[in-house]
């Protein structure tokens, strides 16, 4: 009688296990279909705009994405250089009492960059030091005229650059 109630235990937990496995494996697939739709809505709305959640190089797994697709090693910035460069990004937002967002100061920071990969640690980067997303900030302080001078900055770099 004790062994038959370890074995229903078993069962039942083995069971509770799977269950929450599915759960887990289910929410991840859900994300991914409305990250897409929320996407695709977005494009439709704001179609002037749309190219920075478009761009991979805005996307933080970006540089993961890569090397595990790309054989060799692939050049990166250290975690202390994209840090700067997103603190500059960060420190080019101002108040309207004080002039306003230096927009110029984040193109600089875009020019230095040299792929996508480059500027994915960047947008990481902000997000690990200030708690938000890039393209937010992006979104939230520049019209479609200078998101579309970030896209023509960022479009034309390579993907990544090998040693």
């Amino acid at each position: 009688m004790k062994r038959q109630g370890y074995y229903i235990a078993a069962t039942v937990t083995g069971l509770l296990l799977a269950g929450a496995a599915y759960a887990h494996y289910d929410r991840k697939r859900k994300d991914k279909v409305a990250a897409a739709l929320l996407r695709e809505v977005t494009r439709t709305i704001q179609p002037a705009t749309t190219g920075l959640l478009a761009e991979d190089a805005f996307d933080i797994h970006y540089p993961d994405k890569i090397l595990r697709q790309v054989s060799g090693q692939v050049l990166t910035l250290k975690q202390e250089s994209a840090s700067r460069l997103a603190e500059r990004i960060h420190n080019s937002w101002g108040a309207w009492y004080s002039g306003g967002d230096t927009e110029n100061l984040v193109y600089a920071v875009f020019r230095e960059l040299k792929d996508k990969v480059q500027v994915a640690q960047v947008a990481k980067a902000y997000q690990d030091n200030y708690k938000e997303n890039l393209i937010d900030k992006l979104y939230d302080r520049f019209d479609a005229d200078e998101i579309k001078k970030v896209l023509a900055i960022v479009g034309p770099l390579p993907a990544y650059r090998k040693l």
